[in-house]
């Protein structure tokens, strides 16, 4: 049954890899390589959304919605992911705002990442508990 899903799992660790392995002026240039140029240039044509669809950095920017939903609901380097995720929308913020279907994912992304966060508050909401209990017990 999981044989399907392994060769995704190496492709995302093997990513994963990579990334960690660039320096973070590295990993910021191949972030901004994914920029799409402004959707209001003369040359773009608005009336067809297939066309902004099937631009290759769109695309590359949708697959990596797909590898921060992926890592963050199998719950794997997450500290690492979050500032990815601060980094990756602090270029490419503007280009999601347009583009509905990156909304979509980004829409996705946010409710993982809160039921993500929500499990670590209550995890902290324990352990404060824990502290103060045993900070007011005497032996």
């Amino acid at each position: 049954m999981a044989e399907p899903d392994q060769p995704r799992h190496h492709k995302v660790s093997a990513f994963t890899d990579y990334i960690k392995g660039l320096s973070p002026s590295n990993l910021d240039m191949e972030l901004r390589m994914l920029q799409i140029i402004d959707d209001n240039d003369e040359d773009s044509n608005d009336d067809d959304p297939e066309d902004v669809e099937t631009k290759p950095e769109l695309i590359a920017i949708q697959c990596l919605f797909d590898y921060f939903i992926h890592e963050i609901s199998s719950r794997n380097n997450f500290e690492f992911i979050q500032a990815l995720i601060r980094l990756f929308l602090k270029i490419h913020g503007e280009t999601v705002r347009r583009q509905p279907s990156l909304q979509d994912q980004a829409k996705k992304l946010l409710e993982i990442q809160s039921a993500a966060w929500q499990k670590i508050d209550k995890l902290f909401q324990n352990t404060r508990c824990m502290v103060t209990f045993l900070s007011n017990s005497q032996f």
